[in-house]
């Protein structure tokens, strides 16, 4: 008999959630038995929700083969806020200059660069859309970091949101400094988004 996908599901979801929103935090562990416990199934669902989870890089296995919320590396967060400017770049080829009416500058930070992004990818295409979303879920972590490592990253995030509705050159700019700020600064936001970590590392 076939697996019933639907536990699996439901896991998945659930767990995805809870990275997603840092109530499970890089480099937590993530205990098969505990997990299942948690969600009332047997082990199978949640190794498929794991595995689905470490296919989009969200978790990953460790040397002692035991799951763990991903953390990149300097090299790997670097090379992924390249990726997410060069998919902005895309999808501001098809960008239609239009103020955006769910934001506002009292919105937390990471919400805010998410309404933001999807703002601008709204035209994108479908691949472009769903690569722009893959990347800003591994970057979540840096996100809550960017405010502690990066000194009026809220400023600067509001500072681009108010040039939603000019587009062009000016809008490109900002958005290309914006970027070129955290790859240069990779290592201090990591850093960061370490410390926040730590004192839930063994959860």
């Amino acid at each position: 008999m076939a697996l019933d996908p639907r536990p699996g599901e439901r896991v998945y979801q659930e767990i995805k959630q809870a990275i997603l929103s840092g109530e499970l935090v890089t480099l937590q562990r993530l205990d098969i038995d505990k997990l299942a416990s948690q969600f009332g199934v047997s082990a199978t669902p949640v190794r498929y929700a794991l595995a689905i989870l470490a296919a989009e890089r969200l978790v990953r296995l460790n040397t002692s083969r035991i799951y763990q919320v991903a953390f990149w590396s300097e090299r790997e967060l670097r090379e992924l806020y390249q990726w997410r400017q060069h998919l902005t770049k895309w999808a501001l080829q098809s960008y239609a200059p239009e103020s955006p009416s769910a934001l506002s500058p009292d919105t937390d930070y990471a919400a805010a660069y998410l309404a933001m992004m999807g703002h601008i990818d709204r035209n994108a295409n479908t691949e472009a859309r769903r690569a722009g979303r893959s990347a800003d879920e591994r970057l979540q972590q840096a996100l809550r970091a960017e405010t502690d490592a990066l000194p009026g990253a809220h400023e600067e995030l509001n500072q681009i949101v108010a040039s939603l509705d000019r587009g062009g050159a000016v809008l490109a700019n900002k958005l290309r400094r914006y970027f070129d700020r955290r790859i240069s600064h990779c290592a201090v936001i990591r850093s960061a988004a370490h410390a926040k970590a730590m004192p839930n590392n063994g959860g």
